[in-house]
């Protein structure tokens, strides 16, 4: 096997985890990249806070391709926070009603 099939073989087993919107902000495709670069932006819905955070840190040369929406608020162990009165997870307010 050579060296470019290993590392796209090593690539594809390290992401299978990560759910797609996971996957295409960490680990974005050459087409994903020049998509954004055509000024496109993609909503990501649902994501944890410190995935979003961990995003804006590390990928803020693409921070202009980016909204989150509905972000997931965790505690300090990175577990979804729930409403004592409601028990549905808390997400961020966006700021509109």
């Amino acid at each position: 096997m050579g060296t470019l099939s290993l590392a796209l073989l090593m690539s594809a087993c390290s992401t299978q985890h990560l759910t797609w919107q996971q996957r295409r902000l960490e680990h974005p495709t050459a087409a994903e990249l020049q998509w954004e670069r055509n000024n496109h932006v993609m909503i990501y819905e649902g994501m944890k806070d410190r995935e979003v955070n961990h995003a804006l840190d590390n990928h803020f040369n693409r921070v202009q391709s980016m909204m989150f929406v509905n972000t997931v608020v965790t505690d300090d162990k990175g577990n979804p926070l729930k409403d004592l009165k409601t028990g549905k997870v808390v997400t961020e307010e966006d700021g509109c009603d």
